[in-house]
């Protein structure tokens, strides 16, 4: 079951209107900001800045024989400075919110608050200068993977949060899987499945998404890692390299564990709530390893299996969703969890787990009667 609905995400129920407003300092009077959840919680500011990798090698899934992969990249890092102007939560092409018009289901009523997504508004700056770390050797690197047939803005809130606790996080989109995939020339591609591999959980579904989906989606996080390491200039020589971290929500989960076991300099990896695909299926990550998950329990085993330092965190009444924004664009979104819960939930162990392993500082996990906590 789990398998299809890593599959069938797209087919996201867009109910209805969105939910509160918060600001961060007096200024948002002056301007209009459609918010619709609250501002990062770190000392920094948020920066942001998009921009194509157009020569991430061979492209596996591409249904063009013989392609150069292309890679959407958004990165949220720390800053000081302000311009007064948030960024959009969707792509400016309209590509993303097109995608899940196009995919909510016909016969669903739209809530009569229901907020227009293309004016939805990120807690993100673009055009300003990236924060000088604390430490004198820049600041540490997430890499996040999202989950199939979203794209890389599906978890804006936590991402924004993570940058505002002095991270730089990139988050990259992988074509092909993703809803829709959007470049900086304004072009997008679409979602390309084999006719017979678009169903996970037949034996030829499987075999497409474990021998050639996960490694294509590893592959795009260790290329973004190897252009950044070859372009460190891009954010004034304040990345470290030596303190990286994935992460990852659905299908994004097994290209977080991939990539940190195939990066040197990987120290901890977070699995949201996804399914083990590609090496680690067989081969445990070895590694620091967080995984969240719903009480289907579908991580038990890659909790047994690795064999390092191991957090299992359980959330009671959540479903596969919760662990992304969508909550966030639907009011009438239907869960057992109340939407700022789970996201104070994620948003606290994501971001005490990092801390612990990039940044030596003890760890807090969230103080909930929705959380269970296995630790080996």
């Amino acid at each position: 079951m789990m398998f299809k609905q890593l599959c069938n995400i797209a087919l996201i129920t867009m109910l209805a209107g969105l939910t509160g407003c918060d600001s961060d300092d007096n200024d948002s009077k002056k301007m209009a900001y459609t918010h619709v959840y609250p501002s990062p919680s770190g000392p920094y500011r948020v920066g942001v800045t998009s921009f194509d990798i157009l020569d991430a090698g061979p492209d596996s899934m591409s249904p063009i024989p013989n392609q150069t992969r292309r890679l959407p990249v958004k990165v949220y890092y720390p800053t000081k400075q302000k311009n007064g102007t948030y960024q959009p939560y969707f792509d400016q092409w309209g590509h993303q919110v097109g995608y899940l018009e196009r995919v909510r289901p016909k016969n669903v009523p739209v809530h009569p608050n229901q907020f227009d997504l293309d004016k939805l508004t990120s807690w993100s700056q673009a055009h300003v200068a990236i924060a000088k770390a604390t430490s004198g050797r820049g600041w540490p690197i997430l890499f996040y993977s999202h989950g199939a047939h979203l794209f890389e803005v599906d978890n804006t809130e936590l991402l924004e949060d993570l940058a505002s606790r002095g991270y730089v996080v990139v988050s990259i989109n992988h074509p092909y899987i993703s809803g829709v995939a959007s470049f900086q020339d304004g072009s997008s591609v679409s979602t390309y499945l084999p006719s017979d591999a678009k169903d996970v959980g037949t034996d030829k579904g499987f075999a497409y998404f474990d021998q050639v989906v996960a490694p294509q989606i590893t592959h795009d996080v260790i290329s973004v890692y190897q252009w950044l390491s070859r372009h460190p200039e891009r954010f004034d020589d304040q990345l470290d390299e030596t303190r990286v971290g994935t992460l990852g929500y659905s299908l994004g989960g097994s290209a977080a564990m991939n990539s940190c076991a195939e990066m040197p300099d990987c120290v901890a990896s977070i699995n949201m709530d996804g399914l083990l695909l590609g090496n680690v299926r067989t081969q445990p990550l070895n590694k620091p390893l967080l995984l969240l998950q719903t009480p289907k329990q579908v991580l038990a085993q890659a909790f047994e299996d690795n064999g390092h330092e191991t957090y299992l965190l359980t959330v009671a009444n959540t479903n596969h969703r919760d662990f992304m924004d969508q909550n966030r664009w639907v009011v009438g979104y239907r869960s057992g969890i109340e939407g700022d819960l789970i996201h104070a939930i994620v948003k606290q162990s994501v971001g005490t787990f990092f801390d612990h392993y990039l940044n030596n500082t003890q760890i807090e996990w969230p103080e909930s009667d929705a959380v269970t906590m296995q630790v080996k």
